[in-house]
């Protein structure tokens, strides 16, 4: 066929051509909605073929009501005003059920005579651009409540000037603005003052130019003025060029974990510096973490306990499987078990401690630790110890007063008759030798009896104002001669060491009896050191060092380099007869007597001592500023009287020999048993006493009681009161006041004038 025969297409033709290659969905439809005509493209987009095109209308499309309307509103607008197309979007509903979003745009179509015909939808598929801006407003509608949600501030800042472009409502919350106040101004009214912005900007600008992010904790400012310590972390955003967009600035209110740090660390401090030893274990028992005061109590460190078991670590062998096994059956049960254990210190010494286990419970209930409290008992046990011995020393000192009492009745009528017969006995008399055995036996039987008196704390003093270290000084000779020379004494008693308020004989029996211990603990030699110095005692050192009140004190050290003893020895040593010598080189008073002493002189004693190690003594006095009575000595007095005496005397004895012993002296003698008796002797008209002599013991009314009345009634009468102990405690600290006149029990006949004419002619 040549090219003159070749016809071209119609319009018709050319139209159907395109209408059926187009890849878009093209179809036609009239003004009611109903389809004329469809391309494979729309065919294939709703799922019908062309043979059911004729009878798909815009409800089998459409399921949206709106859609339908707004489809028949656009068929007639476009058939009414002749426009030219419109575009919409649509969700249709394909053959099989299925859906698919569309862009249409609708055109109308004309006759060849102009008028209105069709409508022309090319429609294109749109369904996963409008997933995905489901899926986008999703995720916005996600940052969005997520931003309005956060209890973080988050604030967006421009990077030219730092202005606030966004912020959530937290940010206003916790800086107190109320909302959009905080829009379009300058980070800086967050901040304390100029220079804190300042340094904040200087620290945080060049970290997020080269790194993009940053962290950190700052100071800032409420609306109202307050501080409020913060946590910051920002980001730095850009655009789809690379350029910085802007800041995302969250920032955390970290008040209450400040607070809690705060509280921690206190919580820390107050665990590390506590005085009782504090272990932490798992719930199989291994350490997990000590204080400072288990290492100072056990002497491991923290490194050598963590991760051992207390029981291998402390074990002292002395508690059975069944103490362990009730312990941990407490602590198992989730209850405290409290109790005392002993447990072995590093270096193998036990350590007697009470102990508080608790249990430690998660949240859900289970017991995930252990705390320990441990106390250590050691000084504890040791001061409990010590009360227990001045308890058991101050009753056998009641016992052993009680029986001087009686006993220096005794001697007073046989050492006093004794010395009255053999006044009234010749030289030559062979009576004279016995008389002179009862009269040794009976001085005997009156030291024994002071020393008692000594111990029990009831002897009769005379206290003045001592150098000790004088006295020490003093009797350095007497005490060589007395440990002999295979006993080297060293003696350091300088001068200044301070005056105490003892009695003079009573403290160099202390000395000499300390210096014969030390001796007799020394069988081959040694040395014996003798101190005197002044110190300081706090009140902890009260009862550590058995004194009697803190202050400055005088110390008398006595130590020895001898045989030592134990704990069990140590704790009887001032028990009376109690001795560990030969009963020949002994009566076991020594020790007693120093312990007695002391204490009545308002002091205490010290020891220390172990096996082979020697003993330490220490005296501990207090110390005075009263100055040494530079007093001469009075000239002896005459022995006899003619005053009248009244003598008050419970023990018929004793109060006929006094009555003897004064008026072979040539006074006149009047003599009562009771204070009842006396009185009424002094109420005779016939009768004036000059002198009332009272025992201390009477019946009903004590004699200081009767010497109070006599004061009172008759305050010429003179008063001497004697006794064998003292065990009235205003006389007893009388006593220590010149102004009162005592007269110890045993006493002879010449004591007894002495005495007596002491005070008439005072």
């Amino acid at each position: 066929m040549t090219d003159s025969n070749r016809r071209e297409p119609s319009a018709e033709e050319r139209y159907r051509a395109l209408f059926d290659g187009s890849r878009d969905a093209i179809y036609l439809h009239d003004r009611q909605g109903r389809f004329l005509d469809a391309n494979p493209a729309a065919l294939d987009l709703l799922g019908f073929t062309r043979d059911e095109v004729p009878s798909v209308s815009f409800p089998d499309l459409l399921t949206s009501d709106d859609d339908l309307e707004r489809a028949i509103r656009s068929t007639a607008e476009l058939f009414t005003t002749g426009a030219q197309q419109t575009m919409s979007e649509y969700r249709l509903r394909r053959k099989d059920g299925r859906f698919v979003w569309v862009e249409v745009l609708g055109s109308l179509v004309r006759t060849p005579n102009g008028e209105p015909w069709a409508v022309q939808g090319v429609a294109r598929d749109i369904t996963e651009r409008k997933r995905a801006e489901a899926e986008l407003r999703s995720a916005r509608n996600l940052l969005a409540r997520t931003f309005a949600s956060l209890s973080e501030a988050v604030f967006v800042i421009d990077p030219d000037d730092r202005t606030i472009v966004q912020c959530n409502p937290a940010a206003e919350r916790i800086f107190g603005y109320a909302p959009g106040e905080l829009i379009g101004r300058s980070t800086r009214i967050l901040h304390v003052n100029d220079d804190s912005y300042g340094r904040f900007c200087t620290l945080t600008e060049p970290v997020l130019a080269r790194h993009g992010t940053f962290s950190g904790e700052f100071e800032m400012k409420r609306k109202d003025g307050s501080l409020i310590p913060t946590e910051h972390t920002a980001t730095v955003l850009f655009d789809e060029l690379g350029s910085t967009s802007g800041v995302v600035s969250v920032i955390r209110e970290i008040t209450a974990r400040r607070r809690a740090e705060a509280e921690m660390r206190l919580q820390s401090t107050a665990l590390n510096a506590a005085a009782n030893a504090i272990v932490i274990t798992d719930s199989q028992g291994a350490i997990e973490w000590v204080n400072p005061a288990f290492t100072e109590t056990s002497g491991y460190t923290a490194e050598e306990a963590i991760g051992r078991n207390p029981r291998d670590l402390l074990k002292s062998g002395l508690h059975d499987q069944v103490f362990y096994r009730k312990l941990w059956n407490t602590i198992l049960a989730g209850n405290v078990w409290q109790g005392e254990m002993t447990n072995r210190h590093k270096d193998g010494h036990l350590i007697p401690e009470e102990l508080t286990i608790t249990p430690l419970k998660d949240d859900r209930g289970r017991i995930g630790h252990f705390i320990a409290i441990k106390r250590d008992l050691t000084e504890v046990k040791r001061l409990q110890a010590q009360v227990l011995q001045a308890q058991k020393l101050e009753t056998v000192g009641r016992l052993a007063g009680g029986i001087a009492h009686d006993f220096n009745n005794l001697l007073t009528v046989i050492n006093a008759t004794a010395d009255l017969t053999m006044g009234s006995t010749d030289a030559g008399n062979p009576l004279r030798a016995d008389l002179q055995q009862i009269r040794d036996a009976g001085e005997r039987a009156a030291q024994l009896t002071r020393q008692l008196l000594a111990f029990s704390r009831r002897q009769i003093l005379q206290p003045d104002v001592l150098d000790l270290a004088a006295l020490v000084r003093n009797l350095q000779a007497v005490l060589q001669r007395l440990i002999g020379e295979d006993v080297d004494l060293v003696v350091r008693a300088p001068q200044g060491s301070g005056n105490v308020r003892a009695d003079l004989s009573q403290m160099e029996q202390v000395i000499l009896n300390l210096a014969v211990n030390a001796r007799d603990a020394m069988p081959d030699g040694g040395r014996l050191t003798i101190e005197t110095a002044g110190v300081d005692l706090e009140e902890d050192d009260v009862i550590r060092h058995g004194a009697g009140s803190a202050g400055p004190h005088v110390v008398l050290t006595v130590s020895d380099t001898g045989v030592g003893m134990d704990d069990a020895t140590r704790a009887r040593i001032f028990e009376p007869f109690f001795t560990t010598k030969d009963p020949s080189k002994g009566t076991g008073l020594g020790l007693s007597t120093v312990y007695g002493i002391v204490q009545q002189s308002g002091g205490g004693v010290w020891v220390y001592s172990e096996p082979g190690l020697g003993a330490t003594f220490k005296i501990y006095l207090p110390r005075l500023d009263t100055a040494l009575s530079t007093a001469a000595p009075e000239p002896p007095r005459a022995l006899g009287g003619s005053e009248t005496i009244l003598v008050v005397e419970d023990e018929p004895a004793v109060r006929r020999l006094a009555q003897r012993m004064l008026e072979m002296a040539g006074y006149t003698v009047f003599a009562a048993e009771d204070g009842g008796a006396a009185l009424a002797l002094l109420a005779r008209a016939d009768v004036h006493v000059d002198l009332l002599m009272t025992d201390v013991v009477l019946p009903g009314a004590s004699g200081k009681a009767l010497a109070d009345e006599v004061a009172t009634a008759y305050p010429s009468v003179r008063v001497l009161f004697t006794s064998g102990y003292t065990d009235d405690a205003i006389l007893r600290t009388g006593v220590r006041d010149h102004e009162v006149a005592f007269l110890g029990k045993p006493y002879t006949a010449s004591t007894l004038r002495q005495k007596v004419r002491e005070i008439l002619d005072s």
